[in-house]
């Protein structure tokens, strides 16, 4: 249909599909379908590995595994949040990943662990905001590009 309307209006193909996808990207994006992530809605794994690739799609991901050994998050136009505040891990050090683009990720992880980060961001933030632990040890290398990175323990109410 697009193909044919295009040819009888004498449009370009590629340039109409493109103003259709923007168009509905931007009122997807106002009606605020992207920004609805509750705790009830988490899908609670026990995977040893983190291995999640979102493109225009949120995330809210509990991990509860008691062996977990690490892994990576890319998120490019989606955003949200990880979990591991009930994870446990037999290594001694934990090494993860995380990139955002265009994206938002908040990750929680145990009191009790130390969380080394290395981070940097374009046009964007990267936030450490754990308490020192002396347990296992966190290592992240993280990119946050117009987007945002925060980890953090979990809140005690």
């Amino acid at each position: 249909m697009i193909i044919g309307i295009s040819a009888l209006l004498d449009l370009s193909f590629f340039k109409l599909f493109f103003a259709i996808i923007i168009i509905l990207l931007g009122v997807r994006l106002i009606s605020g379908k992207w920004s609805r992530i509750s705790p009830e809605s988490a899908s609670v794994s026990n995977e040893d590995f983190l291995n999640e690739v979102l493109i225009f799609s949120p995330v809210n991901k509990v991990l509860k595994s008691e062996k977990f050994k690490g892994g990576k998050a890319v998120l490019v136009f989606a955003g949200g949040q990880i979990d591991l505040k009930d994870v446990k891990s037999a290594d001694g050090t934990i090494y993860l990943e995380l990139t955002s683009v265009f994206s938002g990720l908040k990750l929680i992880v145990p009191k009790d662990w130390k969380v080394v980060s290395e981070g940097s961001a374009i046009f964007g933030g990267y936030n450490n905001k754990t308490e020192s632990g002396s347990g296992t040890v966190l290592n992240i290398k993280g990119t946050a590009v117009f987007g945002g990175v925060e980890i953090m323990n979990p809140k005690t109410d």
